[in-house]
Order: structure tokens, then sequence, then C-alpha cells
């Protein structure tokens, strides 16, 4: 390929990959290496859609920078390229805005850019969060602070104290949801801030019902005075199974919904930035919730507890914040920036700035059934089942009555099968011979009779 052919083509080399310190792989950087035009990118993205999904699963994320995007639909055309299954559906927590002339571009957050938003994976308290998510960067900020921070959760579940981890997947969690008609502007409970009128894009009850019917939501119950304040009451696992890994990682919005964290996520910001304003906050509502939800007995409107209804506590809390920031990565924000997310293995959050000029955007991708990867729970017990299932197969298939049945498959009749005829039955007697061999060790040869019937896979694999 010539030097001109080499630049113009759409091959994985003709980017960069870096990362943004050698201490951290979170994220994986994508550069330009010659031409950084938005034609080149979504022409890129198109070509390279699953080598860049494959980064997005090893690394948590991918930070695409350097291109020229300046506008919303710009980054919706980007990412378009990337993800064509986006969604405009939104059920999370914060109020959003769409963008003009977008369809699935929205803002990051409408709430004030010096209130902390906590680590969380999106809507991980539904039952179909969104697989991916792209945040992008029309306005970076020019203090300190504002940083979208990632966090690696199938780290946070490794190195919780497991007496604390064993606690969550025990009890599970229980979400209290509660929007009222009209969203507060005054108030530091952000959830309080989105109405059910925004979040459904209705002021209609009953459709609002048959919404959440259809989504499988809890169901809806009307609550206040006037029976005007939408509220839903569920219990959900803690952790989950990474869909396509397997790994289990930490599941739940504890760190967001727990009363304690706005105070908390505000002393850290001041630990980091030395800013003393962030300090003043944190000690002012530090007191003003410790009077409102531990003397007066409020509720959150986005309320967690442990399954059973009791009080996740500040102790248990601190020590899940503590494991959170300890693995928490702050990249600064740069014009044009996309931040493409694994939603189900990384978790986001917002640093808080006295910057209010910076503007994030956000786009996600088609929801996704996290019931079809079991729980972390549920698969301790199928593993254990399966283990013991092991065992008993494997038993029977040393026992010689077995032996002719194992015999007429031989691997050469594989498809994928590399193996010549004679290497092949060489395997197979090799086989053969060792799992005689290991019976007769162990003196306990077990000839199964006639009367006892062959294991089925449905019966070794319920």
């Amino acid at each position: 390929m010539s030097t001109k052919d080499f630049v113009h083509s759409l091959g994985v080399d003709n980017v960069t990959t870096s990362f943004l310190d050698d201490m951290n792989k979170l994220p994986l950087v994508i550069s330009p290496r010659f031409d950084d035009s938005l034609e080149f990118l979504s022409r890129w993205l198109v070509v390279n859609r699953s080598w860049v999904e494959e980064q997005m699963l090893a690394y948590g994320a991918v930070l695409i920078r350097g291109f020229q995007i300046d506008t919303a639909p710009e980054f919706e055309r980007a990412i378009s390229s990337l993800q064509p299954n986006l969604c405009d559906s939104y059920r999370g927590t914060s109020p959003r805005s769409v963008f003009e002339d977008t369809k699935y571009t929205f803002s990051a957050a409408d709430v004030p850019a010096n209130y902390p938003i906590g680590q969380h994976v999106e809507m991980a308290f539904l039952k179909y969060p969104p697989r991916q998510l792209y945040f992008g960067c029309l306005q970076e900020s020019k203090l300190s602070g504002g940083e979208t921070s990632l966090c690696d959760f199938r780290k946070v579940y490794q190195e919780l104290d497991p007496s604390v981890r064993q606690k969550f997947e025990t009890k599970k969690v229980q979400y209290h949801r509660k929007h009222p008609k009209v969203g507060e502007k005054w108030t530091f409970d952000v959830g309080a801030m989105l109405s059910w009128h925004q979040m459904f894009g209705t002021s209609d009850k009953q459709e609002v019902e048959a919404i959440c019917q259809e989504e499988d939501a809890a169901k809806v119950k009307w609550i206040g005075p006037n029976n005007d304040t939408f509220f839903q009451e569920w219990t959900d696992e803690a952790t989950q199974l990474h869909p396509v890994t397997n790994e289990k990682v930490w599941f739940n919005h504890a760190q967001v919904f727990h009363w304690s964290t706005f105070p908390a996520e505000l002393w850290y910001a001041f630990i980091r930035m030395r800013d003393i304003r962030f300090l003043f906050r944190c000690i002012l509502l530090s007191i003003t919730a410790v009077i409102k939800y531990c003397l007066l007995g409020h509720r959150m409107a986005l309320d967690i507890r442990f399954g059973d209804g009791s009080p996740i506590s500040v102790s248990e809390m601190n020590q899940v914040r503590k494991v959170v920031h300890k693995n928490m990565v702050f990249s600064t924000w740069e014009r044009g920036d996309i931040m493409c997310i694994d939603n189900f293995s990384t978790s986001h959050g917002r640093q808080p700035t006295y910057d209010f000029g910076r503007k994030i955007l956000v786009a996600w991708s088609n929801p996704h059934d996290k019931t079809l990867s079991c729980t972390s729970s549920t698969a301790d017990n199928k593993n254990e089942q399966l283990n013991d299932n092991l065992k008993k197969c494997c038993d029977m298939l040393f026992d010689d009555a077995c032996v002719p049945g194992a015999i007429e498959a031989t691997p050469n009749s594989s498809p994928g099968s590399t193996l010549s005829s004679e290497e092949a039955q060489d395997l197979k007697e090799f086989i053969i011979h060792q799992g005689r061999q290991e019976g007769t060790a162990k003196g306990t040869v077990h000839k199964r009779h006639t009367s006892c019937p062959s294991p089925s896979l449905n019966s070794i694999f319920p």
C-alpha cells in the first residue's frame, strides 16, 4: 500500500491509542493519526465498530479525543456511526433536556454545576439499563473540577469488604422512587428536581401507568395530599454479572440514593481540590441532612435501603465510598471529546465545579434486560450445582459401561478438528486408558447397571 493509500485508509492503524497515564488503563484514548475530520471519524467508526466495542469491553471506557466535533448534531452523527441503536427514552434520575436538531442527544444533567453526582452505572436500578453510554464535551470547565469521573465497578466488587458485600448480596436493596408533579428548584435532593411530567413526557396519570407496565417497572402509586405525586417501591439485586464477560459487578445506586451521599461527595471534592467553598457546603449540608433524614425521619425522593427495609448505615456507605474513590479516574474534559462507556462494568459521576459554562452532553444505547444475566448471588448457587453435576458427569464418563458410547464419537469427526485419524485414535485410547487407570488407582471403579439410566444433558445441566 502506498503512503497516500495508507493515509486515506480506514484501518485501525490510522488512529493512535494511548492511556491518560501509565498507572491506569481506564480509559483507552483514541486519537487521529492523520485526519481529524468528523467525516473521517464517522466512516472509521462504522468500519471499526466491533474493534471499538472490544476495547470498551476490555478497558471499561474509550475516550475519543482530538477530532473536530463542535456541536450536538456533530456529536450525534459520530455516535450514531458507532452505535446505530440509540435510545431517547429516559427513566433516570437527573433532569435532562434534548439538544436542538438532535433526537438522541441530551444535556448530561440539568442541575447546578457545583452539585456533585456520585458514581453510578446509568439506570442500574431499572430492569432495562442501557448497555453503552456516550458523553461528549462542547465546553470544558475552565476552573477546577467538572470532570466526568470513571470507576471500574468490577474492582469495587472485588475490593469491597466481604462482610459488607455479602450483606448487600444476601439482603438485596430496596428502592423508593418519588417524583412530584412540579420539580423542586431549591433542594440538594436531585431526584426531587425531576417531575414525573418531565420524566414521562405526559401529564396523564393513566398513560404513565401504561408506560410503566409496558416497561415491566414497579407498580405506580399516587400519593400526597392531591394524589399527584408519583411513587414506586421495589427490591433489586445489589450486584450483577456482566452480560458478556460474566464478571461480577457492583450494580446499584447506593452511592447516589443514600442520604449521606451529597455531603460526603462534597468532602471528597474539598480534599481533592482544596476549594474552601466545598468544605463550607459540606458542613452546612451535613447538618441539614442529619436533621432532615435522621431526626425528622424524612426520606430522599430517590431512596435506598436494604431489601428487608432496614437502613444502610453511614459506616457501611463509607466503606463502599472508600473503595469507589480509591478506584476513581479523573479525566479533564477537552472540547470535542467523546467518552464511550461500557455501562455494565464502569460507572460515571460528576465532580462539582463553580464554572457554570461547562457543557456536557450524553446519549445512550438501547436498553438491555439485565435479568438475562444471572445475578451474582444466583450465579453462586448455580455454580455450586454445576460443579456437583460436572463431578457426577465425570464419574459416569469413566464408567466402563459409558466407554463404548464415548468411543463412537472420535475427535477427528469434529468439523474443527485438526487431528489425523491415527492421531485421533491414539488420543482416544490414551483418554480411555487414563480414565480406567484413575478408577483402578482409587479402587472404586463403578459398574453402572443396565437399569441405571444414562444421564441426559437436561439432568446434568438443568
